[in-house]
């Protein structure tokens, strides 16, 4: 049993982002977002219920969209899923190389799916009508520069495979085997001949991608090559005069810092490309568990949590029980507390404990069984 003691009151301490956005943090992101249409970029691996986390960076998105249409700006959210990636289960190891096959090959995205798609739509509606689309990760590689960026990633690969996975040095670069769906982790086994790239499979041997012919949707990006990879297709966007939107990221805010200056915007500075169009990205604040680390899916995964089970708690990794436990009015509370942030700014440079949400959700739907019994108290005596 895990007790938590306080005093009850709120402090937000200066520093960073709070010390200089005290107010009109809205204002500044618009002065950057020189087009009149504005594409907001969030994504996630479904591949269990949505979690915490992942909905609060969603909401986060959505809110931006809303005020940012308010402001005049013909606003999309483009819902990415991450079909690409894998869990343990359906991870092997062949001579010291991981191997994996991908949550949309072996049906797992079909288990949770629905659920994204339910809280989406719920934002959807919470927020006004924002517009919103959801791509898979293979839609990155339908981009008009796909081709162009791919091919000076591979030019440097040597430099680039050492930034974004020093102790491999490859570059996370991948493709499904055809006959049983298998894909080199990393790409170590890659063979690289001009346009073509070659992917090994321990059980069918070598297949190939011509970059100039085939379609590049069959390539696969580990975590920090896509963000790279993205990065570089929405600075192009940015900077083309004849492309009606610009590009923002809304993430957790695990991926700031060293993350971003090293893997994506060093990267780019690498492939001699000007980091002065990349996409504003916008941290969600990071929800985290009673020891300060942020609130896991993989960590679900591997059966962790108990003790949020033992002390029902584990709405928080559970879509499924947070609607059981609060309904509908509990996504509208945390919807609410996302927009906050938005209007108070100080209340987005920071994270938040499971502990501040629960005394939250408890607060705001107590305080909404309250509203209703003295509503319906006062229509008795009136009756």
């Amino acid at each position: 049993m895990i007790k938590h003691l306080h005093d009850g009151k709120f402090h937000y301490p200066p520093g960073g982002g709070t010390s200089v956005f005290k107010e009109g943090y809205i204002n500044y992101i618009l002065n950057y977002l020189p087009k009149n249409e504005v594409r907001i970029s969030v994504g996630a691996m479904p591949y269990s219920s949505p979690h915490f986390g992942t909905i609060i960076t969603f909401s986060l998105a959505f809110a931006l969209a809303q005020r940012l249409k308010k402001l005049g700006k013909t606003v999309t959210v483009m819902v990415g899923m991450v079909d690409t990636g894998a869990i343990a289960p359906d991870k092997y190891n062949f001579d010291g190389i991981t191997f994996q096959k991908s949550i949309a090959y072996t049906g797992v995205i079909n288990e949770c799916i629905d659920e994204y798609k339910e809280v989406i739509e719920k934002m959807n509606s919470h927020f006004g009508g924002v517009d919103y689309i959801i791509v898979n990760q293979s839609d990155l590689s339908l981009h008009r520069k796909a081709p162009e960026i791919i091919r000076k990633i591979i030019s440097e690969r040597e430099k680039i495979g050492q930034l974004l996975f020093s102790s491999i040095k490859s570059l996370g670069l991948r493709a499904a085997c055809p006959q049983c769906g298998l894909t080199d982790r990393y790409g170590i086994k890659n063979c690289y001949d001009g346009d073509i790239i070659s992917f090994f499979c321990p059980n069918h041997g070598l297949h190939s991608i011509d970059i100039s012919k085939d379609n590049l949707q069959k390539l696969q990006y580990q975590s920090p090559l896509r963000n790279l990879v993205r990065g570089l297709l929405y600075t192009e966007d940015n900077k083309e005069k004849t492309i009606p939107y610009s590009w923002l990221r809304v993430t957790g805010s695990d991926y700031s810092g060293f993350y971003q200056e090293q893997l994506l915007y060093r990267g780019i500075a690498m492939l001699d490309i000007d980091i002065v169009n990349s996409p504003l990205i916008i941290y969600s604040p990071l929800v985290t568990d009673w020891t300060g680390a942020k609130l896991s899916k993989s960590f679900l995964v591997e059966g962790g949590y108990k003790y949020l089970t033992e002390q029902g708690l584990d709405y928080f990794i559970d879509y499924q029980k947070f609607k059981t436990k609060f309904g509908s009015k509990g996504l509208e509370v945390l919807f609410d507390e996302t927009n906050l942030w938005l209007e108070e700014s100080h209340r987005l440079f920071r994270s938040y404990t499971i502990f501040y949400f629960d005394e939250l959700f408890k607060a705001k739907i107590n305080e909404t069984i309250d509203l209703e019994k003295f509503n319906t108290n006062k229509d008795i005596e009136q009756d």
